[in-house]
């Protein structure tokens, strides 16, 4: 639903340049809360809106205001989990997105679990995630690169180097992931072995 969101804003920015902007549409959504204020879709609206600027504070205040029917949505789970991820909160996102019915294969989501889980020092979850993610996500370096750290840090150094070589290989420029392989390299005993 945020992607809908998303397509939504830039295609009513190409439309209304000059009468659309950010403040325009809050002020628009603070006046229908007024009215309605446990309104779903337009706290839900704004929530996106606030995630889609970079105000994951304010998302997350209005995403726990929604009224709740049993247990929250997955897509207020996700639109949560993104916020907090955001803010460096990982066990939240943990909690949030570690039972199975929550994440599709493809989502993105898997990403912000797997990368919580590294800051979360939780190491073997963490490969078992982004091995997951990265089936789909082939074209990221960035889940190379986290999957290559995470199994550096269980010891696994010839796995670790296997992963940065293919984030190497979609960034090659890249000096960061250079000096990890040098590292895995070091540490694996692999001196011989180049891209």
């Amino acid at each position: 639903m945020g992607k809908k969101i998303l397509l939504a804003e830039i295609f009513m920015r190409s439309i209304l340049p000059p009468f659309y902007s950010f403040s325009m549409i809050e002020r628009i959504c603070k006046k229908k809360l007024i009215k309605k204020p446990n309104n779903k879709d337009v706290l839900w609206f704004l929530a996106n809106l606030y995630a889609n600027y970079k105000q994951f504070k304010k998302a997350i205040n209005l995403l726990e205001s929604i009224p709740e029917n049993g247990k929250k949505s997955r897509s207020l789970t996700l639109l949560l989990a993104r916020a907090y991820y955001n803010l460096d909160q990982f066990e939240k996102v943990k909690e949030l997105l570690t039972p199975k019915e929550v994440l599709f294969p493809k989502d993105h989501e898997h990403y912000y679990l797997g990368d919580s889980l590294i800051h979360l020092k939780e190491f073997e979850a963490a490969i078992y995630v982004l091995n997951n993610y990265v089936i789909y996500h082939k074209d990221s370096y960035v889940p190379f690169v986290r999957l290559g750290y995470a199994y550096y840090m269980k010891g696994s150094y010839d796995l670790a180097l296997k992963h940065y070589k293919m984030a190497m290989s979609l960034e090659p420029k890249n000096e960061e992931i250079w000096k990890s392989i040098e590292m895995c390299k070091e540490k694996a005993g692999n001196f011989g072995d180049t891209l």
